[in-house]
């Protein structure tokens, strides 16, 4: 009976989340999307590259929700005006907009300064998302928001790094077959 109401629950919380979650999974395939042309240059079949997107895709939108999750633990812990979950995580969403164009990070010469930009923009509209919903300082809210922002950073940093290793040791072992 426990059981049913936490899962009656849970429901409940996908329905009301359901604009946040969204966008979560459309910057999980932005952000995916982002190695395309690197996946392109290993020589991966059609099947393989979709499959790897996806995956990536899921992969980051888990990342960036349970960093938002660590942001809405702090919040509730030391904010004095909690919000429902599904109503942060719709809020938090939008705040994540700007990752949306992730996919331009694979644009030639200008990759690694529009995604320098985008996650400074993305933490930017978090602080400022918290700062006017709750009511907190400006130095507050940075504070409560950064853990969950450096928490993000580092697991999209594993995941990209152990893609790009894995593409260039597959090409390295292709390169080397004669």
């Amino acid at each position: 009976m426990e059981f049913e109401r936490i899962l009656d629950g849970l429901g409940g919380w996908l329905i009301h989340a359901d604009l946040g979650l969204g966008l979560l999974l459309v910057v999980g395939l932005s952000m995916s999307l982002s190695h395309v042309f690197a996946l392109f240059a290993n020589r991966l079949s059609t099947r393989q590259i979709l499959w790897r997107v996806l995956l990536d895709a899921l992969v980051l939108a888990v990342a960036v929700l349970l960093s938002s999750s660590i942001d809405m633990v702090l919040l509730r812990l030391y904010a004095s005006n909690p919000v429902h979950p599904s109503a942060f995580v719709d809020g938090i969403a939008t705040c994540l907009l700007p990752a949306c164009f992730y996919v331009c990070v694979a644009a030639p010469y200008i990759g690694e300064t529009i995604g320098f930009v985008i996650w400074v923009l993305t933490h930017l509209n978090v602080v400022t998302f918290v700062h006017v919903r709750f009511g907190l300082p400006w130095d507050q809210s940075l504070l409560l928001c950064t853990p969950g922002y450096v928490f993000a950073l580092v697991l999209v940093a594993l995941l990209f790094r152990q893609g790009w290793q894995r593409s260039y040791a597959m090409l390295a072992s292709e390169l080397a077959e004669p």
